[in-house]
């Protein structure tokens, strides 16, 4: 019933598929006995005329021992069903994936530490809002906050868990190319994925990454070889909680590897420039509180801004220049605009991105 909906993406979906139904099984059949012990009392024990009293039972000890016994067992049963599954999705057994996830208001970020040494890449690759997974192999999420509390969340998989601030939590599992994804023409795709042009403008990951990967980086994908899926927060998060998702795009071994050499390849190639800075401001999360259109939204407008003198909420005047957008990005509660909240998370910037979103404000004339 439940895989009737979401296709199932995941070893562990089945498991969940079938927990599910149980349980709904269970509910609804109690639902039904007991409405149907309700009507029956209802009409059994009707008050026939005027004046009659209603008889008096005390108790039944052994009603009173079936309703307390036979829902304990059944209790007793689902949960070790679903100890077993959580067991599941906690033992990342001794061959895994591992990837850390960084969350924040209001995206993601996806290190792949195994991936960099399995490609011979002598840095650790990165990727924003979408998740690159090899089918049929276990991979560990290593996930922690950068502010408030988030939750990743990919329902093909059945998989949710907590990201939170100050600890590190975990989940694994192994993503599979759903049945419906393998089988699915080019026509269903493009239907299957369809969205609006707003939508492609403000949320880019919420494409079909699929066909992304061929147009980007030219990387042939026979049917069945990709299958992209939507990362949701489920924890409300803030203003734009809504817009804070992602695509887990599973491929097959050798695409994998092919995507992983290209961001090898384009993460060794990017330089400084006012081009990288803008994909910055659309990827890291900028634009969910600083405009470029002189908007005023969480943050300071960049708008216009570079050379400018700024009011601090401790009464400084400091000139907005490369030493106060290096500060900003990697110090933000050290010199907080005024009118503006103190909210914003350290920002894990290297040296090249903050020179570059320097530029791109430079550019916003």
């Amino acid at each position: 019933m439940f895989e009737w909906f979401i296709d199932s993406a995941s070893t562990i979906a089945p498991q969940v598929n079938f927990v599910m139904n149980l349980v709904n099984f269970i509910t609804g059949l109690a639902f039904l006995l007991t409405n149907a012990t309700l009507v029956y009392f209802i009409i059994k024990y009707r008050r026939r005329k005027e004046g009659e009293i209603t008889s008096r039972i005390d108790q039944n000890h052994t009603i009173e021992v079936i309703w307390t016994v036979i829902p304990s067992i059944i209790l007793a049963i689902l949960y070790i069903i679903g100890l077993k599954d959580f067991r599941e999705l906690r033992a990342a057994g001794q061959k895994y994936k591992e990837i850390l996830v960084s969350a924040k208001q209001w995206s993601w970020n996806f290190t792949y530490t195994t991936d960099s040494d399995l490609i011979g890449s002598s840095k650790k690759l990165q990727t924003d809002n979408i998740l690159y997974l090899e089918e049929n192999e276990r991979v560990k999420l290593i996930m922690k906050s950068k502010d408030v509390i988030h939750s990743f969340y990919v329902p093909e998989f059945r998989v949710k868990e907590d990201v939170v601030g100050n600890i590190y939590t975990y989940v694994t599992f192994i993503p599979l190319i759903s049945d419906r994804q393998k089988n699915m023409s080019e026509q269903e795709r493009k239907i299957w994925y369809q969205i609006t042009e707003d939508q492609k403008e403000i949320i880019p990951q919420v494409e079909d990454q699929c066909e992304k990967l061929k147009q980007k980086y030219g990387i042939n994908l026979p049917n069945g070889s990709c299958a992209s899926y939507r990362i949701y927060c489920a924890e409300y998060c803030g203003k734009d909680h809504s817009y804070m998702l992602g695509s887990a795009v599973v491929l097959k071994k050798e695409q994998f590897l092919a995507v992983m050499n290209k961001l090898k390849e384009e993460q060794g190639q990017i330089t400084i420039s006012a081009e990288y800075g803008r994909q910055l401001y659309e990827t890291k999360g900028c634009k969910s509180c600083h405009s470029i259109d002189g908007t005023k939204v969480v943050g300071p407008t960049w708008k216009g801004v570079w050379g400018t003198k700024r009011k601090l909420i401790d009464g400084r005047i400091v000139t907005i220049d490369e030493n106060y957008i290096t500060t900003a990005i990697l110090e933000p509660t050290k010199e907080v605009a005024e009118g503006y909240p103190n909210i914003m998370p350290p920002q894990d910037l290297n040296e090249e991105q903050i020179q570059s979103i320097i530029e791109f404000i430079k550019s916003l004339k």
